[in-house]
């Protein structure tokens, strides 16, 4: 059986950038700066920015609402040195930083939305293996890092988002989806709801859509890819699936990993955790009985920020997909701007923004709920 495991990656974006002075003191401090913009001069909120020296890693951090960044490091400045930029729906941009310079704005151009998921052989398939002790205790070891607070928070964040169907027979294309702004809010209440929904009925529950050709079964998932990314390291995630240890090396480990109650929806996927054990990237695929529509997702989280403690389980970006009945497949990727929060059972008010003029509600299909 064949699985999508990606290392960690985001999928595309762009920068602007500036080699600040060194401090004064008795600290040598470097500062990278700048922005990202679209071809429209539109900030770039949440893209991902790493400076590099070759092949090490001096530091990373993300895009503001603004699309700036900056990235302090102790290091001296070399020729060598070069960022790279990452963020779903652009081109990976990767430029040379400047000795001296200002902020420079780079205009990053629109990319195709991927494919879901690159696909590898499974070594074996890891729902008849029995499970590896030692990868439960890494799980473990995540959800503690990874455990409270989100409970009792509402959450909201605005989203880019695109949508798209390809036939049966696509290849990745070149051509780009129009994105728009949109937003996504959750509930603590809706949360639990999702959570004891899956420990009665299953990842997935049957309902009915329609389209202009035909009505016709299919299933609605819980949304793993957006405010339910808790479930990951939620004890009832924990109980419903066994692990197995797939990579392990400097880079931190893959874990695989596969239901338990296979008589309901259940989960098949990896994990990937980083040297400190936090989560760095989660795969799935949902198996279900008829009508298989070969549904699954992945979803991408925040690395630990230096000196912070461990960052809520929410996404930076997403995508899922599903097969329709005529063969073909329907995806959805959402890069998510920065997860704002509030205590209580409501949800907060995004700040306002001017070029948010859609919701959040893709146009799919309608859903109907099974009669009895």
């Amino acid at each position: 059986m064949s699985l999508p495991i990606l290392r960690v990656g985001l999928l595309a974006a762009g920068l602007g950038l500036g080699v600040g002075a060194p401090s004064v003191g008795s600290h040598h401090v470097e500062t990278v700066a700048g922005a990202v913009t679209n071809s429209y001069g539109m900030p770039i909120p949440s893209a991902r920015v790493e400076l590099r020296d070759g092949a090490r890693a001096l530091g990373s951090v993300w895009t503001d609402r603004a699309g700036a960044f900056h990235i302090t490091t102790a290091e001296t400045w070399t020729a060598s040195w070069r960022l790279w930029v990452e963020r779903l729906g652009y081109e990976p941009t990767e430029v040379p930083v400047p000795s001296g310079a200002g902020s420079v704005a780079i205009v990053v151009a629109p990319a195709p939305v991927p494919l879901p998921g690159l696909r590898i052989e499974a070594v074996a398939d890891i729902c008849s293996r029995r499970e590896d002790p030692a990868a439960r205790r890494l799980w473990q070891a995540a959800a503690r890092l990874h455990a409270g607070g989100l409970d009792t928070l509402g959450i909201a964040s605005y989203t880019e988002e695109w949508t798209d169907t390809l036939p049966s027979d696509a290849k990745l294309s070149a051509e780009v989806a129009e994105s728009w702004i949109g937003q996504r809010t959750s509930a603590p209440l809706r949360r639990l709801s999702w959570n004891r929904r899956i420990e009665r009925e299953g990842y997935a529950f049957l309902v009915r859509r329609s389209d202009r050709e035909r009505s016709y079964d299919s299933w609605s998932y819980a949304p793993l890819e957006a405010d339910l990314a808790p479930h990951f390291v939620d004890q009832t995630f924990g109980r419903l699936n066994r692990f197995h240890i797939e990579v392990a090396d400097a880079a931190g480990w893959i874990l695989r990993f596969c239901g338990t109650e296979q008589d309901r929806p259940f989960l098949e996927g990896a994990i990937e955790l980083g040297p400190d054990t936090l989560m760095r990237r989660a795969e799935w695929e949902f198996r279900t009985h008829d009508p298989d529509e070969s549904a699954g997702g992945w979803s991408l989280f925040d690395p630990q920020p230096e000196g912070d403690a461990a960052p809520l389980l929410l996404p930076r970006e997403s995508l899922t997909w599903r097969t329709l009945p005529d063969g073909g497949t329907i995806r959805r990727a959402q890069s998510y701007e920065g997860w704002i929060t509030v205590q209580g059972d409501s949800v907060p008010f995004l700040p306002a923004r001017s070029e948010a003029t859609r919701s959040e509600v893709i146009p799919e299909p309608p859903i109907h709920s099974p009669g009895p």
